[in-house]
């Protein structure tokens, strides 16, 4: 195809702007992160207006001011907790550890007359000794964290009371005044207390740790599962200590605040404050959640355990009252959250398939060509490396006539050429290998489903290319990993177009994808140039094979659940897909080159009456993905494997077909080389090899595709 004429002569694929569905929102929104806080965030709003209802101007630019004011502390303490708690730790030491470094920088700042940077970095420093002791017990040598900070948490506070009461008549009567003292204690910044702007700035950095920063990643993954964090080689119990230290490094900053707001202290500094952090943490949690890091959620809890305490103490009610209904609330929040949690799952279970009515169409231009028309040639092809692959989805040959596919395992593995019976092991990628194609550097590009688009070297190094694109503007979940990538190819320009097949469904379970049968997968490109991401195309449905055709111009993509292959003008991408070839009798997967100018398409299996007439009753395969097992559900027919021969008008000329009890009963690639035509199974454990007749023996595909031959 190399007319422009041509290829606006053919039918507008329609592709939805977006997909608006209840169901699809509802589902989004349950499968979000965020919303397992929704319970502690409603708790939060209903407190807010709860006092707003009983408290006059309690929200008052002063009263929020001075609020504020005395939250750092406090914040920071829950923050403290929570990297322990997240590392699979506890820590009853922080009330202690909170007074005795208020202690020192008191001590410092009016018995010694040290400068106030030299306060701050002492009461870090205090701070930071009772959490590497913390660390050093429970990290490094393992002794249990609940009794290790019990016992630092009685120590310190036994230091603590012998040093300030030696030491509270000098501090109280010292007269020294510093002006960048006064400003951390009492000054403000747009209008707010420099603690509360300190509080935010951690938030902002443990935020960012945990979702940015390897340290952050080993410390979820040690909470979430030690042994598996072992094993992947995360030195867990220098994380362990690490996350005590720098616990330590914020509650040494909060005692520092503290002292230099309150520039004094008491025998109850501290006191009860590791408890009030843990309530906290166990409202904006929903309990001890070990391996989340969620800093949001648990401010959200200390708020409104702050605000409910300040506001029914502020209203004159007795303090042991006060506890009593705290306490009472506290459950009362718990104990929805929970059942939230626990049914959450279920709800999301059954509002996650959002089938539609599609109508597939009948199938054309098969006449002579349906199987049964035509005799089985597949079952006489040639079988290579039986039952010493698994999986072999896609399957590429180099100039040298080797062979190349992925395996189940993550490995991709080299057939040598010319009997194929030596196989080593070219790379370990950790994924599930699908599409692939080589570059102009004779490396391997590859799509690997829930890793992105990688390239490996022949010496085995793998690189991830990219493994997120462009949020899409109207979509609730965020989208912008790539869940599926499927398969690709190379343009002449050296951008990578890859299609990521759906955006709703694992490889695990494709599968649900047909049931839906809405336009969940799109495709994208990655420039190697610039290393830019972009998706070029969305709501497709289920694009699959990718096909940069002969004279470089235009890029086939296969719609597996549309029966149908669509067409990109690749100088106009923005004018969308158009429809290359339809009406096809099966699932087509794979898209590759053929010698004589036209195409391969391989189907993954056949359409049949019954699916189709299904495919029009989404309530019908809703019903049966609840009410009957898995392995009795309605599906097309993806035992019967087949490829068809399109010529470059996307005409079928010809179709090969494995007989029903073949071996090649699901073929998903094929590659022609030297005048044979290679094919691989996703679920196949060999590859296969078939002459074609006609076929030109000396056209290989890397010359092709690279326009080197």
């Amino acid at each position: 195809m190399s007319a422009d004429i041509e290829f606006a002569a053919r039918p507008k694929q329609r592709v939805p702007l977006f997909v608006l569905s209840p169901r699809r929102i509802l589902a989004d929104m349950l499968s979000s992160g965020w919303v397992e806080s929704a319970i502690p965030f409603l708790a939060f709003v209903c407190v807010v207006i709860g006092v707003v209802a009983t408290t006059q101007d309690y929200f008052g630019a002063a009263n929020v001011r001075n609020l504020a004011q005395y939250a750092a502390d406090g914040g920071l303490i829950v923050l403290a907790v929570l990297i322990v708690v997240a590392v699979g730790g506890i820590d009853l030491s922080v009330g202690s550890n909170f007074a005795m470094s208020a202690f020192v920088s008191l001590y410092c700042f009016h018995i010694l007359g040290l400068p106030v940077p030299a306060v701050l970095v002492a009461s870090l420093a205090c701070g930071a000794l009772v959490g590497a002791v913390n660390g050093i017990l429970a990290g490094l040598i393992g002794c249990g964290a609940l009794l290790t900070t019990l016992g630092t948490m009685i120590t310190i506070r036994g230091i603590f009371t012998l040093a300030s009461q030696a030491s509270i008549v000098d501090i109280s009567t010292s007269a020294r005044i510093d002006d960048l003292w006064d400003w951390v204690g009492f000054e403000k910044f747009l209008t707010m207390p420099i603690g509360f702007w300190v509080l935010l700035a951690v938030a902002a950095l443990v935020f960012v740790m945990f979702r940015q920063s390897r340290y952050g990643w080993h410390v979820l993954a040690v909470g979430g599962n030690r042994k598996a964090a072992r094993h992947g080689g995360i030195r867990v119990k220098l994380t362990i200590f690490l996350a005590y230290l720098l616990a330590g490094l914020i509650v040494g900053l909060a005692g520092f605040l503290f002292a230099a707001r309150q520039n004094s202290i008491s025998a109850d500094t501290g006191i009860g404050m590791e408890f009030f952090a843990l309530t906290a943490l166990v409202v904006g949690l929903g309990g001890f959640v070990p391996g989340r890091g969620a800093v949001v959620p648990v401010l959200v809890g200390f708020a409104t355990i702050y605000i409910l305490n300040n506001a029914m103490i502020n209203s004159g009610f007795r303090g042991d009252f006060v506890q009593f209904t705290m306490g009472g609330i506290i459950i009362l929040i718990l104990a929805i959250d929970v059942k939230f949690r626990k049914n959450r799952h279920r709800l999301l279970a059954s509002t996650y398939l959002d089938p539609v009515s599609v109508d597939l169409g009948a199938v054309k231009g098969m006449t002579g060509l349906m199987p049964g028309e035509l005799p089985p040639r597949l079952a006489q092809a040639e079988i290579l490396a039986a039952g010493r692959l698994d999986g072999p989805e896609d399957v590429i040959l180099d100039d040298e006539g080797n062979l190349y596919c992925g395996n189940r395992d993550g490995r991709l593995l080299r057939l040598s050429a010319p009997d194929y019976t030596e196989i080593t092991v070219v790379a370990k990628i950790g994924g599930r290998p699908l599409g692939l194609a080589f570059d102009a550097e004779g490396r391997i590009v590859t799509c690997v489903a829930g890793m992105g688009l990688l390239r490996v070297g022949m010496d085995g190094g793998v690189e991830l290319l990219t493994d997120q694109t462009e949020r899409s503007l109207l979509s609730v979940q965020d989208d912008t990993t790539i869940r599926m990538a499927d398969d690709l190819d190379i343009a002449p320009d050296g951008v990578i177009y890859f299609t990521d097949a759906t955006k709703r469904y694992d490889i695990d379970n494709w599968g649900l994808d047909l049931l839906e049968g809405r336009p969940n997968g799109r495709l994208l490109s990655y420039d190697p140039r610039t290393r830019r991401t972009r998706t070029v195309c969305d709501h497709l449905v289920f694009p699959n094979g990718v096909c940069v055709t002969h004279d470089g111009g235009y890029l086939l993509v296969a719609s597996t659940w549309g029966c149908s292959i669509l067409i990109f003008d690749l100088a106009d991408l923005a004018a969308g897909p158009r429809i290359f070839a339809d009406g096809l009798p099966g699932y087509p997967d794979n898209i590759n080159r053929a010698s004589d100018g036209g195409y391969w398409v391989a189907l993954a299996g056949m359409r049949n009456p019954i699916m189709d007439q299904a495919m029009r009753y989404p309530k019908l395969r809703q019903r049966m993905t609840r009410r009957v097992p898995p392995n009795n559900w309605l599906f097309g027919n993806l035992n019967i494997g087949g490829v068809l021969k399109l010529d470059a008008a996307g005409v079928v000329t010809d179709a090969l077909w494995d007989a029903p009890d073949g071996p090649l009963y699901m073929i998903t690639s094929m590659r022609e080389h030297e005048g044979s035509l290679f094919l691989g199974g996703v679920t196949n454990d060999k590859i296969g090899r078939i002459t074609v007749a006609g076929a030109d023996t000396d056209w290989t595909g890397p010359k092709s595709y690279q326009g080197r031959g």
